[in-house]
């Protein structure tokens, strides 16, 4: 059976002929329920605080694995922070080769086209140089010719003055 310190106060003795004193026995009684009081306001206080540590290691459970979650979230988006980097690389080095591959084909398109068009030009000159040649060679010819006019005509005016 549990007392409480009521229960030892209150508490009585029958009497008997060589018993105690009942002034001792009361006032042993009252020291006692005393006692009982006082551990059982300590029992009290420290199974509060009891409770207070045991809700703040809740709290603190609570709290770390809010952080684990955290820890594992921020390892994730900094997992695909950078997947995503390294295929954004992948794309732009892509583009870029593209890029690069369409500037080689059009430079060599436009290397083409101006060789062409040199070579034309060459044809061109090369014709003209022949014409200028052909027409060169004429106009010696003629001029040669008209020469020799003027030179009969002269060698003849010198025979009938002389």
């Amino acid at each position: 059976m549990k007392y409480t310190p009521l229960d030892i106060r209150h508490q009585e003795f029958a009497g008997a002929i060589s018993g105690f004193s009942k002034r001792e026995v009361k006032d042993f009684l009252s020291a006692v329920a005393d006692d009982v009081e006082e551990y059982e306001r300590q029992l009290r206080t420290q199974q509060e605080k009891n409770t207070a540590l045991e809700a703040q290691v809740q709290e603190l459970r609570q709290g770390e694995e809010a952080l684990k979650r955290a820890v594992i979230s921020a390892e994730r988006i900094a997992n695909e922070i950078r997947v995503n980097a390294e295929r954004e690389i992948e794309l732009k080095l892509k583009d870029a080769e593209q890029q690069a591959s369409a500037m080689i084909q059009d430079a060599e398109g436009s290397k083409e086209h101006l060789l062409r068009e040199a070579l034309s030009k060459a044809r061109d000159i090369r014709v003209e140089i022949e014409r200028a040649r052909a027409d060169k060679a004429m106009f010696l010819s003629s001029f040669r010719g008209l020469l020799k006019t003027y030179q009969d005509s002269v060698e003849r005016n010198e025979d009938k003055s002389t």
